[in-house]
C-alpha cells in the first residue's frame, strides 16, 4: 500500500508547476515549486514576513498557507524550543481529533530542519469530501535559518493520498536564500 501512495505522488507531481520566487523585503527571497495545477501566491504579514499560500486547483480538496516569519538574531530558537511550538500548534486540534494526541514527525526538508503534526477530524471520518471541509491536517514549522521560521499548515482529505505526499514534497525543496 505504502508503494501505491508513492507511486500516486510521483503521478500527481511528475510535471511539477514552475517554481515561484517571492521577495521577503531586505532579508532574501523564498522559493518553492507547487505541484502540478497549483497556484501560489504571497502576501505580506504585518511587520513579521509573508505568508505563502499554495492553492490546489478544481476538484482537488487541499490547501496549504506557509507563514515566513524572521526571528531577531538576539533570540535564536533551538530544536527543542521548535518542537514545543510544534506541539503548542497542536494544541487545539489534538482533542477532537482521532489520533487523541500531538505525535511530533520530522520534516525531510532541504534546507533547514523542521517538524510537523498530523490531525485527523474525528467529526468527518467516513463523511463524502467536501469542498474547503478538510479531514485532515497538518501543522508544523520548518527552522529555515537563524533569520527564518517557515510555519507551515495543510489541510486535506487523506493523509495516504497524493495531495499530502505532493505537498510535502513540495515544502521539502522549498529554499531562502538570503541578501548579499
Amino acid at each position: 500500500m505504502k508503494c501505491l501512495t508513492l507511486l500516486a505522488a510521483l503521478v500527481f507531481t511528475a510535471a511539477v508547476a514552475r517554481s515561484e520566487t517571492f521577495d521577503v523585503g531586505v532579508r532574501g527571497s523564498y522559493s518553492v515549486t507547487p505541484p502540478k495545477g497549483w497556484t501560489a501566491s504571497a502576501q505580506p504579514e504585518e511587520d513579521s514576513g509573508l505568508a505563502v499560500t499554495l492553492t490546489a486547483p478544481a476538484g482537488v480538496n487541499a490547501s496549504a498557507i506557509v507563514n515566513l516569519t524572521f526571528v531577531p538574531k538576539e533570540e535564536a530558537v533551538s530544536k527543542d524550543q521548535l518542537k514545543e511550538a510544534v506541539l503548542a500548534l497542536g494544541d487545539k486540534f489534538a482533542d477532537q481529533s482521532v489520533e487523541k494526541k500531538k505525535t511530533l514527525r520530522e520534516f525531510s526538508v532541504s534546507q533547514g530542519y523542521g517538524y510537523y503534526c498530523v490531525f485527523t477530524d474525528a467529526s468527518m471520518v467516513g463523511q463524502p469530501s467536501k469542498k474547503d471541509s478538510f479531514k485532515v491536517v497538518a501543522v508544523g514549522i520548518v527552522h529555515m535559518n537563524d533569520d527564518l521560521l517557515a510555519t507551515i499548515g495543510l489541510s486535506f482529505d487523506d493523509e495516504k493520498g497524493p495531495e499530502f505526499a505532493a505537498l510535502l514534497s513540495t515544502l521539502s525543496s522549498a529554499s531562502f536564500t538570503p541578501r548579499k
